[in-house]
């Protein structure tokens, strides 16, 4: 009986813990759940930002191939105040870093943990790039200073369709106010042609490197998607 008793005492126990373990788990899950939204969120804005800026640094690079006499200033203005910007994404990873510094990743499955790091993994990535070109963004900047007058991009910042604004998914040259500024003949602060040239290389530059950097904003927002669906389907989550 006493053997029973003790036998008992120890399944009811091990039970009780593997009902708390289980339920520690359910809540972490809810809680990243929410947290990979967020960053789905910031991912998909960031590639819509990426994505104008490789536009405006195309646009940059062509207009300066064409004779840059032939060029109203302003348009020159309008696509390095764009392919000038540097956007990093910022992920909401506190879940995450609690589940793995507490150890609590091992109340779930392997496989569940897999997808959940293979996310981890791809944000390494996205992050790893950032640093590699904020280098260069800099570099470019000091150039910009020498042609370009930071008073006009201030001006462009107060015209509604060409402020940054990460909801607008297409440049939009039809809007008046911002086709006056388009066609200024606003002076530049050099015509040096080395400079200029350089100006295009950093805009080029700029573009393929954020083509990369989109590919792998794509690619973490696909496996944080994959992770999502399978803490919901394990956990019974909304």
């Amino acid at each position: 009986m006493l053997f029973l008793a003790v036998t008992l005492g120890f399944l009811v126990e091990n039970q009780r813990e593997h009902y708390v373990e289980h339920k520690r788990a359910k809540d972490f899950a809810g809680l990243l759940v929410a947290d990979l939204q967020i960053d789905i969120a910031e991912l998909n804005r960031a590639d819509r930002i990426l994505d104008k800026i490789i536009i405006a640094g195309d646009s940059l690079a062509s207009l300066l191939n064409t004779g840059i006499e032939k060029v109203p200033g302003g348009k020159l203005y309008y696509y390095e105040y764009w392919s000038g910007w540097r956007w990093d994404v910022i992920s909401r990873d506190a879940t995450l870093q609690q589940l793995k510094n507490s150890g609590s990743l091992r109340y779930m499955k392997k496989e569940l943990v897999k997808k959940i790091l293979d996310y981890e993994e791809s944000l390494k990535l996205i992050y790893l790039l950032q640093g590699k070109y904020e280098p260069e963004k800099i570099q470019n900047w000091n150039l910009v200073q020498k042609v370009f007058d930071y008073d006009h991009f201030n001006e462009l910042g107060k015209i509604k369709t060409a402020t940054r604004d990460s909801s607008l998914k297409s440049f939009d040259p039809q809007d008046k106010e911002l086709g006056k500024f388009l066609n200024k003949n606003i002076s530049l602060g050099t015509y040096d042609k080395n400079i200029l040239f350089e100006i295009k290389n950093w805009a080029l530059n700029s573009s393929w490197s954020y083509r990369v950097q989109i590919g792998n904003l794509r690619s973490a927002a696909k496996n944080a998607l994959v992770a999502i669906e399978a803490l919901k389907k394990e956990y019974h989550l909304k």
